[in-house]
């Protein structure tokens, strides 16, 4: 007569059952999804022994991996360009309120050269506007601290006629635009500013020392945000400072 024994290492317990496994991937969806390695431990790769035999399952399984693969790529891919879009945004909004604290033009030109480009991690910042000669002594105080002043027609040989936006991977300067860092300059981003009722036509631009640094196919909404609030700003002086 035999007597029946327990595994006293596992302390008298079996295993779970089938069905505690499927409930727990159930309640564990991304289990097998971040570690694929076990999908491949756990599932065989043929089914027959037979070459005449074709094994779908193996091709299925090998399908799975891949699609279980492409997914976490597809996922890694999301979150990092959701992070750099969200770091680009503060960085935008940074920049926003820095021109918006600015008293006058003096602080503005402070804000050009030191803040907006240590945010975007860019050499130069600069405001053009267009103004005839006959008008420099009607500026508003302090205005050729902050501005580049631009003979008519500047802008629209610069950005193209009418045309809200140019970025540009080789920038050409002859404009002077950025003053002591026009060398520096190879590749910018210029925004029109619309005139006012005061104020005339200009353009915001911001630059690169790397070629190539900015391009045709980029995205331009919160570089325009972002010129919005530097012509508001520039608005705001212009009729009571004259």
């Amino acid at each position: 007569m035999t007597e029946k024994t327990t595994d006293k290492s596992s302390g008298g317990k079996s295993g779970p059952t089938e069905l505690e496994v499927l409930e727990y991937l159930k309640a564990h969806p991304k289990l097998l999804l971040d570690n694929p390695k076990l999908l491949a431990e756990i599932a065989p790769d043929r089914r027959f022994d037979s070459e005449t035999v074709v094994d779908m399952q193996r091709f299925v399984v090998q399908r799975l991996r891949r699609q279980v693969d492409e997914l976490k790529a597809s996922s890694k891919h999301l979150v990092t360009t959701t992070r750099d879009n969200m770091s680009i945004l503060e960085k935008t909004h940074d920049c926003a309120l820095a021109v918006l604290n600015a008293k006058d033009f003096h602080a503005l030109s402070r804000v050009l050269s030191d803040d907006i480009p240590l945010f975007l991690g860019l050499d130069a910042a600069a405001i053009g506007i267009e103004v005839n000669p006959q008008d420099n002594a009607m500026l508003p105080v302090g205005a050729d601290a902050a501005l580049r002043l631009l003979t008519p027609g500047t802008v629209d040989m610069l950005i193209g006629t009418d045309a809200p936006t140019r970025l540009r991977s080789m920038a050409d300067g002859g404009t002077a635009l950025y003053g002591a860092a026009e060398g520096l300059v190879t590749s910018d981003a210029l925004v029109r500013l619309a005139p006012t009722s005061t104020m005339p036509v200009g353009v915001f631009a911001v630059g690169s020392r790397d070629e190539g640094y900015f391009s045709e196919d980029q995205g331009t909404e919160l570089l325009g945000f972002l010129a919005e609030v530097v012509r508001y700003a520039v608005a705001r002086w212009w009729p009571t400072q004259a």
